[in-house]
């Protein structure tokens, strides 16, 4: 597991010590996902998650049949034995090709947190033509996974905005996208995206800060009239765009983009208050 970055982790409920090896690079299709920010030992957003990790496997036709009590408690297990309470557990569940059984992973991701003076600035990003098959599920896919990693190390990209055959902007690899005109924020209607968990918090944080949100596709011949543009993802929360490509954007000096920050930074902090 090359994105491991715990001493330990959980195997079929089971400690493993990091040196033994696992490897799911062969599962393809047969295998769902799930990352999940731990802030101060609280899974944020976890009901969320364990939802659409339900989902991710029905989309390919496999069941989770732990409860969702069960599996908190396997991450409450990895954390204690990593001795961490702050980063991002990943959960991969997959179907084994010999006994047909599910197989459940739990470790600590790696993961990057932007700091606060690259969330002033924004990031970089670039343009990449890829569709993936079922964007509404967290599936495994490594060709994807490996175009995109190839795009953003060309382009020096801190993340690529993905673009389906007609050139419509659909969502970021790791991430959500959005589009600010005026007082409109557009995103990608949610059957052609991955409905992340943060997606729909910002939503949220979108309508308390008093803007609409648009389900609508910006196409790439378009951005050159959008006034500002952020990501939106688990480790990322609400990340300011300073250029797509060859366009340049001020999107951290954006009014709209700073209240959504704010507002999703709200929702945030009341959740951990309440599962603290």
């Amino acid at each position: 597991m090359k994105d491991n970055s715990g001493k330990y982790f959980l195997l079929n409920g089971i400690i493993k010590n990091d040196s033994e090896t696992i490897s799911i690079d062969s599962t393809s299709g047969n295998a769902a996902y799930e990352v999940i920010r731990i802030i101060n030992g609280v899974p944020l957003f976890f009901e969320d998650h364990y939802e659409r990790m339900k989902g991710s496997l029905e989309a390919i036709g496999l069941l989770l049949e732990e409860n969702a009590w069960k599996i908190k408690d396997s991450i409450s297990r990895l954390l204690a034995a990593n001795e961490i309470d702050n980063c991002n557990v990943k959960i991969v569940i997959f179907e084994d090709e010999v006994s047909g059984q599910l197989t459940q992973l739990f470790y600590i991701s790696k993961s990057y947190y932007p700091p606060r003076e690259l969330a002033d600035t924004g990031v970089k990003t670039g343009l990449l033509q890829i569709e993936r098959n079922n964007p509404n599920a967290k599936v495994l896919n490594h060709g994807y996974k490996n175009a995109v990693t190839a795009k953003i190390q060309e382009g020096g990209y801190f993340e690529v905005l993905l673009l389906d055959s007609n050139g419509r902007i659909t969502e970021g690899s790791k991430s959500n996208a959005f589009f600010i005109k005026g007082n409109s924020i557009f995103t990608a209607p949610g059957e052609f995206v991955l409905r992340g968990i943060t997606r729909q918090y910002v939503f949220e944080a979108c309508r308390n800060a008093g803007f609409e949100v648009i389900e609508q596709f910006v196409e790439a011949g378009e951005l050159h009239k959008i006034d500002a543009a952020f990501l939106s993802g688990t480790s990322i929360k609400v990340l300011p765009i300073k250029n797509i490509d060859q366009i340049e954007l001020n999107s951290s000096a954006n009014p709209a983009v700073d209240a959504v920050r704010h507002e999703y930074d709200k929702l945030l902090e009341r959740y951990l208050n309440e599962h603290s």
